[in-house]
């Protein structure tokens, strides 16, 4: 499987506890463009430490979650940014994209990864897959959804052959993103007053584990839900979208929840 040759590179480096000791204790400034000086500027404040929920440099288990997805999808969260958590596109900086991934790629060498890790992240990238939703969900990281895989989500789940259709017991990315574009047109189609849909979305969201009305709020105009609040970390406001996505009359969904981690520090 195919390794970057900048992360071959960084992989050569000196063992991941001395490249951290070597951060805390400043880095020499040859030049101002290195990874590593770009990491200690921007990075640092959150990864060393790890917190806002960031992944923490040295620390493997952080960092094998995160590259499950494939390497490119660590790489596009750091440049695009996630949903719901601190980490803004380019980490908030106006770092170039490839500048970027330099220093995903310090940063995962300084944690000092088994090569077998980046290999299977690599294998997965082969899959070509850009769907967010569709990643999280392929647990077998086969790059295709079961039955199994979506049987939280009720509704696809009952319409799983009415999408399949290559009729092959499984969908590929383009038959659940056909399959996301349907439902949700039919959801925005459903006639639902307002008292209703509040009902249902306060039933939705009582379910989701880590919910707490005390600290989330949410409102519905004219079919217009907007979800704000703090919860406990960002897994959680994204089991929220899931929960109340298949709500029937629902116009549009605006998901503002934060992540406690990430206004702890604040």
């Amino acid at each position: 499987m195919h390794i970057p040759s900048r992360l071959q590179g960084f992989l050569r480096m000196v063992p991941a506890w001395l490249v951290i000791a070597g951060l805390a204790g400043g880095i020499a400034q040859a030049s101002a463009a290195t990874p590593a000086e770009r990491y200690t500027q921007f990075c640092a404040m959150c990864h060393l430490p790890g917190v806002h929920g960031a992944p923490k440099v040295g620390r493997h288990d952080d960092w094998l979650l995160r590259l499950k997805p494939g390497l490119n999808m660590v790489y596009r969260n750091a440049v695009e940014g996630m949903p719901n958590t601190a980490m803004l596109a380019r980490g908030g900086t106006d770092l170039s994209e490839a500048e970027v991934r330099a220093v995903v790629d310090y940063m995962l060498a300084a944690t000092a990864l088994p090569v077998s890790v980046l290999r299977d992240a690599a294998r997965y990238d082969r899959f070509g897959l850009s769907d967010r939703d569709f990643i999280r969900r392929d647990t077998s990281r086969d790059g295709y959804l079961s039955r199994s895989e979506v049987s939280a989500d009720a509704l696809l789940l009952k319409n799983f052959a009415r999408f399949d259709s290559n009729r092959d017991g499984r969908l590929g990315e383009a038959e659940y993103r056909n399959a996301e574009t349907a439902l949700e047109r039919e959801r925005i189609a459903a006639t639902v007053d307002d008292a209703t849909l509040i009902a249902a979305v306060k039933q939705a969201l009582a379910a989701v584990k880590g919910i707490d009305f005390e600290y989330v709020k949410f409102e519905v105009s004219n079919g217009v839900l907007v979800i704000k609040g703090i919860v406990g970390h960002a897994d959680v406001a994204v089991r929220a979208r899931d929960v109340v996505k298949r709500i029937a009359g629902l116009k549009s969904i605006n998901n503002l929840l934060v992540s406690g981690d990430q206004i702890s520090w604040d």
